[in-house]
């Protein structure tokens, strides 16, 4: 398998009252959430713009471009992406190691009554694991584990904790992700989705990325990976 890079029209989103509504409603509670918490017990976080996000999600969804309509959040902090992706017709997951913005999320979603579902969980399936290197994060798979005596045809579908559909029924990835797990989010959803599937990267405000599965040797690349 391969990733191939889609270009993106990048027209800007003209948000409908519910859309604004969610945005206000997350910014508000960012800052109630770091104004409670110091620099010690705060996640890392640098806000995005949620409207960027959203057009680049808008315009995947009108081209039809993702092979099915549900979609998964890899660090889903507040909830953002996923609620957005619930309101343009997904099935939309959150999947979120914190705890406490697991239960924020959670608030937030039922508040404005969008149906998400948001797992505490890691983005990493059973069996999976990342090891840190000079250029950031790497995968490590299945395979690559000393310990593991697994197969897929032992494990069945691939899927993750409190997951009823399998990761193979997953259309639409999206990540946020710190500057050394770019790449680390790259090689997984290579590893793990299904031919067709997209990954959308908020890597800037000015550089969302899209990747498509496509069948193939090695990766057709974006001159801007890197």
């Amino acid at each position: 398998m391969a990733l191939e890079a889609i270009a993106m029209e990048g027209p800007e989103a003209r948000v409908s009252d519910t859309v604004a509504r969610l945005i206000a409603t997350c910014s508000r509670g960012w800052e109630r959430f770091f104004a409670d918490h110091d620099d010690h017990h705060a996640p890392r976080f640098v806000p995005s713009v949620p409207e960027r996000g959203f057009a680049v999600l808008e315009e995947v969804t009108t081209r039809n471009l993702p092979p099915t309509r549900v979609f998964y959040e890899w660090g889903s902090g507040f909830g953002m992406a996923t609620c957005l992706a619930a309101l343009l017709g997904y099935e939309a997951y959150g999947l979120e190691i914190d705890a406490e913005l697991v239960q924020h999320s959670r608030a937030i979603a039922r508040r404005l009554g969008i149906p998400v579902q948001i797992l505490c969980t890691s983005l990493l399936p059973a069996g999976y694991g990342a090891s840190a290197g000079v250029n950031g994060a790497a995968l490590v798979t299945p395979a690559l584990r000393r310990d593991s005596h697994d197969t897929a045809e032992a494990r069945g579908p691939l899927r993750y904790d409190g997951m009823e559909s399998a990761i193979a029924d997953i259309g639409l990835f999206f990540a946020y992700p710190w500057p050394e797990e770019r790449a680390l989010m790259r090689q997984l959803f290579e590893a793990v989705a299904r031919a067709g599937a997209l990954l959308v990267v908020y890597h800037t405000d000015t550089d969302i990325r899209v990747w498509r599965k496509v069948e193939g040797e090695g990766a057709l690349e974006d001159p801007r990976a890197y």
